[in-house]
């Protein structure tokens, strides 16, 4: 199986990661950047991991169901 479908799934899932990393050391830290806390930027990973799941599951799908 080729890895080129999964290029964009898998940065976005290191995106989601890294913004993980960043919101747990905003939380630990009780540091904030305006309106960017620990919480908003652990839901956009949250956000962004899913996104990154639901997009590999598919290509899976579609890559499995063409002959």
């Amino acid at each position: 199986m080729k890895l080129k479908p999964f290029i964009i799934p898998i940065i976005c899932f290191l995106i989601g990661m890294a913004l993980t990393t960043i919101g747990a050391l905003l939380k630990i830290i009780h540091f904030e950047i305006g309106a960017v806390t620990g919480n908003t930027l652990l839901s956009i990973a949250t956000v962004f991991k899913l996104v990154a799941i639901i997009w590999a599951i598919a290509k899976l799908i579609q890559i499995y169901r063409t002959p």
